[in-house]
């Protein structure tokens, strides 16, 4: 249950709520500037989603043959929500053996394992035909 207090509907923490720009109302803290998170979680999405975030379907969909893409394809997207999955199951107990920067630590340190290891690895495929993109793995 929230109230609207000044236009805003986000609650802070209501166990820091000494500062007079903080409104109290039934065990929850408002304050006139959450507005700054949702504008901030928007931008944050809108930039994902035009830049890196389409990248991991961009090169899923051009480094399988022909024969299997559709196969593979639906193996590759089934395994990134299982790990979607995997990680909102285990995030609140990593936070809680590692604390919450630990565990974002540790997210961030997979993050660039997996960017070197693509980066490394994986062939660049610009200007290359698709029927052609098997031979580069090979």
């Amino acid at each position: 249950y929230q109230r609207r207090v000044r236009g805003c509907f986000i609650p802070t923490t209501a166990d820091n709520c000494t500062d007079p720009t903080y409104y109290r109302t039934d065990d929850v803290c408002y304050s006139p500037y959450s507005w700054t998170l949702i504008a901030a979680m928007v931008f944050y999405i809108a930039m994902f989603a035009t830049g890196i975030g389409t990248l991991a379907w961009t090169i899923n969909s051009e480094i399988y043959p022909m024969w299997v893409r559709s196969y593979a394809i639906s193996l590759s997207t089934l395994t990134n929500w299982m790990f979607n999955l995997l990680i909102a199951f285990t995030f609140l107990d990593l936070t809680r053996l590692l604390t919450k920067y630990g565990a974002f630590w540790m997210y961030s340190c997979v993050t660039i394992v997996g960017w070197l290891i693509f980066y490394f690895r994986l062939p660049e495929t610009r200007g290359v035909p698709l029927e052609h993109v098997e031979q580069l793995f090979s």
